[in-house]
């Protein structure tokens, strides 16, 4: 065991917490998870590495949910995945080639972006609609995100949610449940680029991955019921907060 028992434990119990609280939105917020993990002095690749586990297996809880409330339309997911799953793949195998302090620094920019989006886009309930435009510029939006998401070891579900809403006009729902599909394929891609480090935990895995999947399934099958507009800012301004401690962290 590397680490202490305590760790562990505080871990499981965030992550717990964070897991449903991204069911709710059909986001695996990595993004929120990975900084903590970093914080509480999980080295940056180890940690990369494994909150990559824990968006596929908690994006897999929670898009069950999901497809049985009809929120995952292939067809749309399908046009988007290859691609994404092409850069993600890409990103994560030369994550470990980049300097410590530089994937910091490219982590901080994502946290920004964001908690920026979180907090400050707004995002309507319109209905889906099939633009060939916006999927070209989704297409391209989607290889960006998932480069740098498997990068520094995040799907970057909070910038792909919005893209949906703006660019293919998407209700939220909807948008959050092709997000968990594709969560999944771009963080197995991902994932596959960070193992050739060979860096892994498995007590850290099973300390964040299991209870991260227990939070997605259960916050996802109450979705229905969450008005998800003061979560996402609050969960935005979190977004921030953890961007300037990581940067406070590098002084």
């Amino acid at each position: 065991m590397e680490h202490s028992i305590y760790l562990y434990i505080i871990l499981s119990i965030i992550c717990l917490l964070i897991g449903f609280l991204g069911g709710f939105l059909g986001i695996a917020l990595g993004a929120i998870r990975l900084p903590v993990i970093i914080i509480l002095g999980i080295e940056p690749i180890i940690a990369a590495s494994t909150n990559l586990l824990a968006v596929i297996f908690g994006s897999f809880a929670g898009l069950i949910p999901a497809i049985k409330q009809g929120r995952v339309p292939l067809k749309s997911s399908l046009v988007i995945s290859v691609p994404s799953m092409i850069a993600a793949f890409l990103g994560g195998y030369y994550a470990f080639q980049i300097p410590e302090l530089y994937l910091i620094i490219i982590m901080i920019i994502c946290l920004i972006i964001s908690g920026l989006v979180m907090t400050f886009y707004k995002i309507s309930d319109t209905k889906n609609t099939t633009q060939s435009k916006g999927s070209i510029r989704e297409f391209f939006v989607g290889i960006l995100i998932s480069y740098f998401g498997g990068t520094v070891g995040l799907a970057l579900g909070v910038l792909r949610v919005p893209a949906f809403v703006y660019f293919l006009k998407m209700n939220i729902k909807t948008a959050g449940g092709i997000n968990l599909l594709l969560s999944i394929l771009v963080g197995i891609s991902a994932y596959l680029g960070h193992s050739f480090s060979g860096d892994l935990d498995y007590y850290l895995i099973v300390s964040i991955v299991l209870p991260t999947i227990l939070g997605m399934y259960f916050g996802s099958r109450f979705v229905k019921i969450v008005d998800d507009k003061q979560l996402r800012k609050i969960l935005g301004v979190t977004l921030l907060i953890l961007s300037l401690i990581l940067f406070v962290r590098e002084l």
